[in-house]
């Protein structure tokens, strides 16, 4: 009973996982504490409407670690087909 009551509620199985995603691995420049996100680009990334007509996307992400005062600030552009174009990271550094 509960279980039919829960595939109602959430859904019969677990998500697939999205593939249109990359992982954001940075570390911070403080404390070295690192950081594995998963950004899904289908929502997490801003929609830019451009001069010319075209449309490109951001990430803005903040990154707070546990035990460190520090906040890591990270900014990535992507061209209209979600493509990475340029990075910027302050008060970290990526990890490869």
């Amino acid at each position: 009973m509960f279980k039919k009551f829960a595939e109602k509620l959430f859904g019969k199985g677990a998500a697939e996982p999205s593939s249109d995603g990359f992982f954001l691995n940075v570390r911070c420049s403080e404390c070295g504490e690192q950081f594995n996100l998963f950004i899904n680009k289908s929502y997490e990334l801003m929609q830019n409407f451009e001069t010319d007509s075209s449309v490109t996307y951001t990430l803005k992400k903040e990154v707070y670690g546990v035990g460190c005062k520090n906040h890591i600030y990270v900014n990535m552009k992507f061209d209209g087909s979600k493509n990475l174009v340029s990075r910027e990271i302050e008060n970290g550094e990526y990890i490869e």
